[in-house]
């Protein structure tokens, strides 16, 4: 019985070690690619943007308006949104299988159809992994300040 015991307790410790390990890997791979979304949309970046997002993407923003993927890429290649800051911060990245959940802070600067859009909000960003790559499906945002 005490054999059993210590076998037990040895398998428990190594999972307990590695555990978290891999979820600091897969944080911090969501955390990069919140960066490199942030970076896109201050630089305007078509291309990483229609590769971060799925094509069924939506998002409900700040001022209430529900906007797909196609609107989003729009008002970039339109002119219509311009970003100068995109800060992100207060990150959390929760991954569920091949769907993860990314929370936090945005602290931006820009305009979208030459009314300011600056402030701070808080949101949560949904990806599903297809083929090996995440893809953002869903996020919402609410004001923050």
């Amino acid at each position: 019985m005490t054999l059993i015991s210590v076998i037990l307790a040895f398998v428990l410790m190594v999972a307990m070690a590695s555990h978290p390990q891999v979820l600091s890997q897969q944080e911090e791979e969501g955390k990069k690619l919140e960066g490199e979304r942030s970076k896109a949309q201050v630089q305007g970046d078509i291309g990483k943007l229609d590769e971060v997002l799925a094509p069924e993407f939506m998002e409900l923003n700040t001022a209430g308006q529900i906007r797909t993927k196609r609107e989003n890429i729009e008002g970039h290649k339109s002119g219509e949104v311009h970003w100068e800051k995109f800060d992100l911060d207060e990150l959390s990245v929760r991954v569920y299988g091949e769907t993860a959940v990314v929370s936090g802070r945005l602290t931006r600067k820009g305009t979208f159809a030459g009314r300011d859009l600056s402030g701070q909000s808080r949101y949560t960003r949904y990806y599903v992994r297809r083929q090996g790559r995440w893809q953002a499906i869903f996020q919402h945002s609410v004001p923050a300040n």
